[in-house]
């Protein structure tokens, strides 16, 4: 472990070589897409344990804005960010607190409440921090971009032999509910019109959020900053993955810390753009999977396609309930 990658990277930062208690390899990754991810547990000085997190250089660029030109105008809880060391191969490792194993649940009334304030004051402020302009589109068109690729993705592969003819029938369905999102779009953007644009964390939910008990009381902290972009910030406000019931705010409470920020938003109007931002989250999700179908091997075709299934009942309910209101 004294020879790791990672120690040495952390190594590099300091004045002093680090005496390391342990190293724990949470994912590693080919090219570090999704980022290779190692807990360093430190034996003398500074802090007790340090995620080094080895990105690619697209998601480390990102990252890295946030980290040193976004977050610290933000008056938020956020991990202490050590810095971060470039590698020639283009990666970059970042290196940040642990604060803890205790994860945000959209079931715990007190975790709730702190992410409707977080959220909020993520949105109101991170709209007058002129750094977060640089960042990529996350609004409406980055979604639409989405449901573009991930069609082209099925559409490319629908001729693979490892696929059987349920699973092509299944991805011609997809194929369909992709139309049908595209077909509402100009409506999508009409709802999220004169919402200012902001600050969006991208991927808030409850792998990337941790809340930890502090002197003052419990205190929320997101990590992963490398979907955050410039847009509306209904992504955000999507509910937890694998329902669109179970909304990750109070809306009666983000909408009263949003009050005079915007156009007016009551508890209505928020529940209905945390489903647009549901259908954003499934559209981005169905996209990744399109990238693992093309192996032939029926065998590694497995994950990819049982996630697809489940994307196909999340996107019928999810257009089911938006066709509803939204034309």
């Amino acid at each position: 472990m004294h020879s790791h990658p990672a120690t040495a990277a952390w190594n590099r930062l300091q004045a002093s070589a680090a005496a390391l208690a342990m190293l724990e390899i949470w994912r590693e990754t080919p090219a570090h897409q999704p980022a290779s991810v190692y807990r360093l547990e430190l034996r003398n000085g500074g802090p007790i344990s340090v995620y080094a997190k080895r990105c690619d250089a697209t998601s480390s660029r990102v990252e890295r804005t946030c980290y040193e030109e976004v977050v610290p105008e933000l008056a938020l809880s956020s991990p202490t960010y050590y810095g971060s060391i470039e590698e020639a191969d283009g990666s970059c490792w970042l290196f940040l607190e642990d604060v803890g194993r205790e994860r945000f649940s959209a079931h715990d009334p007190t975790h709730v409440a702190l992410a409707s304030r977080w959220l909020a004051r993520l949105h109101r402020s991170g709209a007058t921090v002129d750094a977060a302009r640089q960042l990529p589109e996350a609004g409406p068109p980055r979604y639409l971009q989405h449901l573009r690729q991930g069609r082209a993705g099925i559409q490319k592969n629908l001729g693979n032999p490892g696929l059987c003819d349920a699973e092509r029938e299944m991805l011609v369905g997809v194929i369909g509910l992709l139309d049908r999102a595209e077909g509402l779009w100009d409506a999508v953007v009409r709802a999220c019109s004169g919402i200012p644009e902001t600050v969006v964390h991208g991927d808030f939910r409850p792998k990337n959020v941790r809340i930890r008990e502090e002197v003052t009381g419990p205190v929320l902290y997101a990590l992963d900053w490398e979907l955050a972009g410039w847009g509306v910030p209904v992504a955000d406000l999507a509910p937890a993955r694998g329902t669109e019931t179970t909304l990750q705010i109070d809306p009666a409470a983000y909408a009263e810390a949003m009050r005079g920020h915007g156009p007016p938003l009551d508890a209505h109007k928020i529940e209905r753009l945390s489903l647009i931002g549901y259908l954003f989250r499934r559209l981005a999700a169905v996209e990744w999977e399109t990238l693992s179908l093309h192996f032939e091997d029926p065998f590694w075709l497995i994950a990819p396609i049982s996630c697809l299934r489940s994307h196909q009942r999340a996107l019928t309910r999810s257009l089911a309930h938006a066709e509803t209101w939204l034309r």
